[in-house]
């Protein structure tokens, strides 16, 4: 059976949307959109696996750099490599292959992305979504502790981050 699910964070905060996709085992992305700030997530089995955002603070070289991972010198570096490979090449595999970081810090890296993103999605009060049972080809699956990450974001939150 399909699951539809579309609506207004308004009226169906993200984390009840998020409980749905849980309870219902569901596999496909979630994207939530207020403006420009566009961010989806990647569930399957009702697991979060993954997460895309389109705001440029979210991205992965933004997220190195205030990690310490990398210099902005590095990334900056990383980037033109980026455009000069056309888009052909993830951003992270240049990180590596220039011996910016290793694959582990990398991975450290990606999940630090995934939740920032994620923590992101939980202090939206407005805006849309929309659950597409689908994956793009391009999502790295990542085990993540759902109950830990949860703990996290709301830890945060009470913190006022």
């Amino acid at each position: 059976m399909a699951l539809s699910l579309s609506g207004n964070l308004i009226e169906t905060p993200f984390s009840d949307v998020l409980a749905v996709l849980h309870q219902q085992k569901a596999t496909g992305t979630l994207t939530c959109g207020s403006g420009s700030a566009e961010r989806s997530i990647h569930v399957k089995n009702g697991q979060i696996i993954f997460a895309t955002s389109k705001d440029e603070r979210d991205r992965l070289g933004e997220v190195m750099v205030e990690a310490g991972k990398i210099t902005r010198s590095q990334l900056e570096q990383a980037l033109s490599l980026h455009q000069k490979s056309v888009g052909l090449k993830k951003i992270g595999a240049i990180f590596v292959e220039n011996s910016f970081v290793t694959p582990k810090d990398l991975f450290s890296g990606l999940k630090l992305q995934v939740r920032r993103i994620i923590h992101h999605l939980f202090l939206m009060t407005e805006g849309s979504y929309h659950f597409e049972e689908r994956m793009p080809a391009e999502v790295i699956p990542l085990q993540i502790n759902m109950e830990e990450l949860l703990r996290e974001v709301i830890d945060q939150m009470k913190q006022g981050k």
